[in-house]
C-alpha cells in the first residue's frame, strides 16, 4: 500500500533547506518511491539525502504539472532517516510544499 507523506519548506535566496520527513522503524520497510513538488521553478533544485549522502540534486523544473512525479526507489533501514528539501535560486525567499509516496511492510 502506497503512504504518503509532504512537508511545506521555506528557504531565502540562495540558501538549502531540509528537513527530516521519513525514518526507518525497527520491523518495518520503508522505501521511498515517489517525490513530487508544488513549484517547478527551473533556478532551485530539489534534494534528497538518506543519512549524510545525497540521493537527488535536479533542477525543480524536471517535474512538471503534466510529469508531477519523480520516481524513486529508497530504501530506509532502522534508524536510517531521508532529509528532502530544496536549494533556493529565486531571488527572494520562497516557500515548496514536497510530497512523497512510499510503501511500508512488516
Amino acid at each position: 500500500m502506497l503512504k504518503w507523506k509532504r512537508v511545506s519548506i521555506t528557504a531565502g535566496d540562495g540558501v538549502e533547506e531540509t528537513e527530516v520527513i521519513l525514518i526507518g522503524m525497527a520491523g518495518k520497510n520503508r522505501v521511498i518511491k515517489h517525490v513530487a513538488l508544488s513549484v517547478h521553478d527551473a533556478v532551485s533544485r530539489l534534494v534528497v539525502y538518506r543519512d549524510a549522502e545525497q540521493f537527488v540534486d535536479v533542477p525543480m523544473n524536471v517535474l512538471t504539472d503534466e510529469s508531477p512525479f519523480l520516481p524513486m526507489d529508497l530504501p530506509l533501514i532502522e534508524g536510517q532517516f531521508c532529509n528532502i528539501g530544496f536549494y533556493n535560486g529565486t531571488g527572494g525567499e520562497d516557500t515548496v510544499v514536497i510530497t512523497i509516496g512510499y510503501t511500508e511492510t512488516g
